[in-house]
């Protein structure tokens, strides 16, 4: 066991040191206050502070663990070992930064609390963020700080803790609209159908109408071969429960909107069709753009009623989550699972980590029960790249997500497996399983 000296132990603390050393480093540890006690201990300990009690392992603390509440930090960027690390150490510190603090801000999305500048969506920017301008988002940088630490703890007490996980891979696809023509609105078939007349789009048109006439298949209409990819990589074709290979669709069951004028969850053939999707491969619900506590709550319950089966994996539409609110509500509702934390618009990791982890309410000072799965990477991101050029992304995220045995998730939107689209959307998507690392 870790023994850890603190002066005090406040709620952020338990938070990020059980995270880092539970959860990440899988070993047990413990605080305490009692000198004595800690030099006593004759196993693997360091002690937590402004200052050293002697000549042990210590690690300075910056003090963002002992507050409550927001402050606008100025982050300072610096080096350990090319890693790139923010609260900078005195020289008495064993590791030249607090590690406890650091990964904290980025977990906590303390950032993202402050005042801010949104993009057009309303979402928090990636340009922004503390991981852009110290050039780290393509870095899961906390998962690297704590396998460093690790090995660092090997060396100062002679041991060999070993963290033993592999790599898993997920691909997730957000469903805003099961189907392009068939099963949508009148107005909406006219819209389209405008705006391929005024792009000249002849075939479009002539698919349009014989989908509408039930003598072509939509062009949406492609699961079964999305879920074809996955299950190649199981055996016997279904899931089995140590497979490191996942697969996981996201459904819109909102009223109709501006935004969200997909096709609705009164259709029968859609609702059937989420069954047999669920029986080979995970399921969730995608929350509308435009989502009230009260949309929340009736589109949980819908999933519920198709589905049959608990709610407990779940995505904000666009990824728009507006730290804290979105995950206040989730918490409030006892949906327990969200994949949301990631951004459209740039490879990378939002959190700075390919674990998942629990939502920290800086508001309440607590530990929360949802858990956060955040993504890699959005198709969206890279979908205007050659297809060596997205091949190479995958590759590089990949192969950090493999060295520290985390969740490589790459999100994807339905629509962009459109049959008849030029696109690498589904040659990627193979990539992204097969892919070497």
């Amino acid at each position: 066991m870790i023994l850890v000296y603190c002066s005090n132990i406040t709620p952020r603390k338990e938070y990020i040191f059980k995270h880092i050393f539970k959860r990440l480093m899988r070993q047990e540890f413990n605080f305490t206050s009692d000198v004595s006690k800690f030099v006593s201990h004759s196993g693997i300990k360091f002690s937590y502070g402004t200052k050293p009690l002697g000549e042990e392992l210590f690690i300075w603390s910056h003090g963002l663990l002992d507050e409550n509440g927001i402050d606008n930090y100025e982050i300072e960027y610096h080096s350990w070992d090319h890693l790139p690390v923010f609260f900078k150490a005195p020289d008495s510190s064993t590791i030249p930064f607090d590690i406890f603090a650091a990964s904290f801000y980025l977990l906590s999305r303390y950032e993202e609390y402050l005042p801010q500048v949104k993009d057009d969506l309303g979402r928090y920017s990636a340009k922004e963020s503390v991981a852009v301008k110290g050039n780290f988002i393509m870095l899961p940088l906390v998962d690297l700080w704590v396998r460093k630490f690790l090995t660092l703890i090997n060396q100062s007490f002679e041991v060999n803790l070993i963290r033993e996980q592999q790599l898993k891979t997920t691909v997730a696809i957000e469903v805003a609209s099961f189907y392009k023509y068939a099963s949508r609105g009148v107005i909406d078939n006219f819209i389209m159908f405008l705006q391929h007349l005024k792009r000249l789009r002849v075939k479009r048109i002539l698919t349009q109408f014989l989908v509408l006439l039930g003598l072509q298949t939509d062009p949406y209409d492609n699961y079964e071969r999305l879920i074809e990819i996955i299950k190649v990589r199981w055996k016997k074709k279904r899931k089995p429960c140590s497979s490191n290979d996942d697969m996981i669709f996201f459904f819109h069951l909102g009223n109709y909107n501006r935004i969200d004028n997909g096709t609705v969850y009164r259709y029968r053939k859609y609702r059937e069709s989420i069954k047999k999707i669920a029986d080979y491969v995970e399921i969730g619900v995608r929350f509308s753009f435009l989502c009230s506590d009260k949309d929340l709550k009736a589109q949980s319950k819908k999933y519920e009623e198709i589905s049959n089966r608990p709610l407990r994996k779940t995505m904000a539409a666009y990824s728009k989550i507006v730290t804290p609110g979105h995950y206040k509500r989730l918490v409030e509702t006892e949906k327990l699972e969200d994949y949301s934390m990631g951004y459209e618009t740039m490879p990378g990791f939002r959190a700075s980590t390919s674990h998942p982890f629990y939502f920290y309410d800086l508001d309440y000072e607590v530990q929360t029960p949802l858990l956060i799965h955040p993504y890699a990477l959005h198709y969206k991101s890279v979908s205007g790249n050659m297809l060596n050029g997205q091949k190479q992304i995958v590759t590089q995220l990949k192969q950090r997500v493999a060295e520290v045995a985390g969740s490589f998730i790459v999100m994807y939107d339905y629509n962009q497996f459109e049959k008849g689209l030029k696109s690498h959307a589904t040659t990627l998507l193979k990539y992204i399983y097969e892919g070497k690392v």
